[in-house]
């Protein structure tokens, strides 16, 4: 009997190969099939989640009350959609099957996006295993609200012929966008150095969707772009379902050296620059309004405008 030990990988079996890698890297983007067993519970999630959008604004708001702005729980943008924010689970009697079906989704979602998270790594010569801390408590629905991290699942209902979101780079890890109509358009440069002006918008339709974020294109010193991309009006409505690998945030102190860079930083601090460099394209418009006009003005005072 051979007594030889082999170490078990230090990460799991690739879901994409070397093209997928290549043009997620490049274009920010990325259509792919998930695996059957995700789409099955995604099936179940929807389901749950058209009888949800259907109930009274006030049954809504007292089953999943609004929580940290648009972060947390129900929140509707009069006019344009309403969405609900899961970043931790719901025990309650009224709550139970549409938490638990999310929470099954979640963990479905969580382990795809990391195995993408590490097929990326592993191209561009970034151990698999650093990831590890980075999304500590992000791969399952944490129990309860102390145990949250920014990494979210949030439902969309966009209003007919009226819910739209202006274009936007995400700004955690990776996005998976999956919508039951066409509506999320991502921006497909002619080629990677192009500039805007040379490239279109291309409209996914019901394709899931991996979008890259800030804050891996800023861990990958910019190997990884971040997916710009928006949300146009449809005719007919739509609905969609979006999970956000976000940085954990448990572990603050990030050695930058298995990313090629010999420093140390503060990853909370990353984060809220991260954070504090966009507007929030979901939030309602006059809020949308003001936020935009606020960085403005601090992007013109930082060039020296101000």
């Amino acid at each position: 009997m051979d007594s030889k030990y082999f170490p078990p990988p230090s990460h799991p079996p690739p879901v994409l190969d070397g093209d997928q890698v290549l043009h997620l890297a490049q274009i920010g983007y990325l259509s792919l099939d998930p695996p059957p067993n995700l789409l099955a519970c995604l099936q179940d999630l929807l389901q749950l989640d058209r009888h949800f959008f259907k109930q009274s604004t006030s049954s809504k708001e007292t089953q999943f009350p609004t929580a940290e702005g648009t972060e947390l729980g129900y929140y509707h943008v009069e006019n344009e959609k309403e969405y609900l924010t899961f970043r931790h689970q719901y025990w309650g009697d009224s709550t139970g099957a549409l938490s638990l079906a999310a929470s099954r989704f979640w963990k479905l979602a969580a382990s795809f996006l990391y195995r993408i998270l590490c097929d990326a790594s592993t191209a561009l010569d970034i151990p698999p295993p650093v990831w590890d801390s980075l999304v500590d408590g992000c791969l399952t629905m944490p129990g309860s609200i102390s145990e949250t991290t920014p990494t979210l699942l949030r439902l969309f209902d966009y209003l007919p012929g009226a819910g739209a979101a202006e274009k936007h780079t995400d700004t955690g890890f990776l996005t998976l966008c999956i919508g039951t109509a066409p509506g999320l358009q991502v921006w497909n440069p002619s080629d990677p150095a192009a500039t805007i002006a040379c490239g279109a918008w291309v409209d996914v339709g019901t394709q899931p969707t991996v979008l890259v974020g800030k804050t891996l294109q800023w861990l990958s010193a910019g190997r990884l772009k971040a997916g710009l991309h928006r949300v146009v009006p449809n005719i007919e409505g739509r609905q969609s379902v979006v999970f956000a690998l976000r940085p954990s945030l448990r572990h603050p102190v990030l050695d930058l050296a298995p990313f090629g860079e010999p420093s140390v930083v503060n990853l909370v601090d990353i984060w809220k620059g991260i954070r504090g460099s966009v507007y929030n394209v979901n939030a309602q418009a006059k809020i949308r309004d003001e936020q935009k006009k606020k960085l403005q003005a601090k992007q013109s005072a930082e060039q020296g405008f101000g």
